[in-house]
């Protein structure tokens, strides 16, 4: 490289930085409202506890079986949500550190995402290498890394022979830094290798963060549906008394959840195939993105398990004669239009997620 040529690098590794600095910022804010959701399931626990007490307390009958079963699916859709989103939040800040030089088997270590920074190997003349390399094996620097105490020294040493860092030599504090430097992925690359790295480094940024951007949307989205149905199950539960009526009405509230939260999950893909296709686009294959629909999958799944306990329920409650006419005439009719609800969006997912 010229002087311009080196010029335009670091003018381009300065601008990837504030970039992928941007993308961290996503990521905490979203770490910070997954934080927030955890704490709704512990809002809405005694809604919950009240309807599976009243289901569950003295003896249980089939009905009360089913619509327990119907009540544990509404609560696995937005945990299991939450769940895959708190993954991919892990995955995105850890990644997979090789050890080993090119094509060696190696050592793999994680880390995390932004790797440790030296100075570009081919910046500095002879004598200027020369000269930070002598700084960094000065004492002053070692310490901020190795502190001058025994016990520290112990736990670093430990650390280095977990990952045969040290090869089984006696360790120095060179050679522990120059360990802890391999386990941040610190080292010296050249200018272009830095480039390189940047670039790569950003592309597997961005394919993360969109992918656990969908995933906040669809976990929040799902937790609300499942907290109006808990609110509603509540109210149905203490106000009927354990009457068939109310086992009636809850398995209803039930059927209407899996419609809910089948189509809140589904949702916000369609929100972007619809800005996709606004913006141009004659076809979209972003339901057929495996990753992209990975709540979409296990929602619909859970969902058809706790609509069939459900729809189970109801059939033997109105069967069974001890429910008021008033009451089997909107519960039949809402269980009707839930069921054709769901169909629609099965077909419709099934025929977009093939």
């Amino acid at each position: 490289m010229d002087a311009e040529d080196r010029a335009a690098a670091r003018a381009f590794l300065q601008r990837s930085e504030v970039r992928l600095s941007t993308v961290h910022r996503v990521a905490s804010a979203l770490l910070s409202g997954a934080g927030l959701m955890v704490l709704l399931p512990a809002i809405q626990r005694d809604t919950v506890v009240i309807v599976l007490r009243a289901l569950l307390t003295g003896p249980v009958t089939l009905v009360d079986s089913l619509l327990a079963v119907g009540v544990v699916m509404s609560l696995l859709v937005p945990l299991v949500a939450l769940g895959l989103l708190l993954r991919d939040l892990t995955t995105f800040y850890f990644h997979a550190n090789h050890l080993g030089g090119p094509g060696e088997p190696g050592t793999y270590t994680p880390r995390f995402t932004l790797t440790g920074l030296q100075l570009p190997a081919d910046d500095l003349s002879p004598a200027g290498t020369t000269l930070v390399d002598r700084a960094r094996t000065g004492q002053a620097a070692m310490e901020l890394l190795v502190p001058h105490n025994d016990a520290t020294r112990a736990r670093i040493d430990e650390r280095i022979a977990v990952y045969d860092l040290g090869r089984g030599e006696e360790l120095d504090d060179r050679a522990r830094v120059e360990a802890l430097f391999a386990l941040t992925a610190s080292r010296s690359r050249g200018l272009a290798d830095e480039v390189a790295k940047i670039e790569h480094g950003l592309a597997r940024h961005l394919l993360g963060i969109q992918n656990i951007v969908l995933r906040y949307a669809k976990a929040l989205l799902a937790l609300l549906a499942t907290a109006l149905c808990a609110y509603a199950a509540a109210g149905v539960v203490q106000s009927g008394a354990g009457d068939a009526g109310s086992r009636a009405w809850l398995a209803v509230i039930l059927m209407v959840w899996t419609v809910l939260a089948v189509g809140a999950v589904l949702t916000p893909l369609r929100w972007i195939e619809r800005r996709l296709r606004a913006d141009g686009a004659t076809r979209t294959a972003v339901a057929r993105d495996r990753e992209l629909t990975r709540v979409e999958r296990t929602t619909i799944g859970l969902a058809v398990v706790g609509h069939l306990c459900s729809g189970v329920a109801l059939g033997r409650v109105v069967v069974g004669g001890d429910v008021a006419g008033s009451t089997v005439a909107p519960c039949v009719v809402l269980g009707v239009v839930s069921l054709g609800a769901l169909g629609v969006l099965l077909v419709n997912g099934l025929l977009r997620y093939r």
